[in-house]
């Protein structure tokens, strides 16, 4: 059975945040990859200021606790395959 997991991106626009620093583009990548793998795309989800704009952008995923920075597109394919693959 597939377990459940939630992946956050922050995208919020403005200077020096995340999503001037790619996190708009991290959270389509991710939802591409969660349909790709027959997810529905909205357990990549928009997050609220993280207040770590010097580490954007970033990604938490839940349940896990798991929070990465400095996220680059080809981050992307990784985390998919950590948190949204059985096993």
């Amino acid at each position: 059975m597939a377990r459940f997991c939630q992946i956050f991106v922050c995208a919020n626009e403005g200077e020096g945040r995340c999503g001037s620093k790619g996190g708009g583009e991290i959270l389509g990548l991710l939802r591409e990859e969660a349909k790709r793998r027959g997810l529905s795309p909205s357990v990549v989800l928009p997050n609220v200021c993280t207040r770590r704009h010097h580490e954007g952008p970033v990604v938490f995923v839940f349940p896990d606790d798991v929070w990465y920075t400095r996220v680059r597109p080809e981050d992307v394919p990784e985390i998919a395959e950590r948190h949204l693959s059985d096993g």
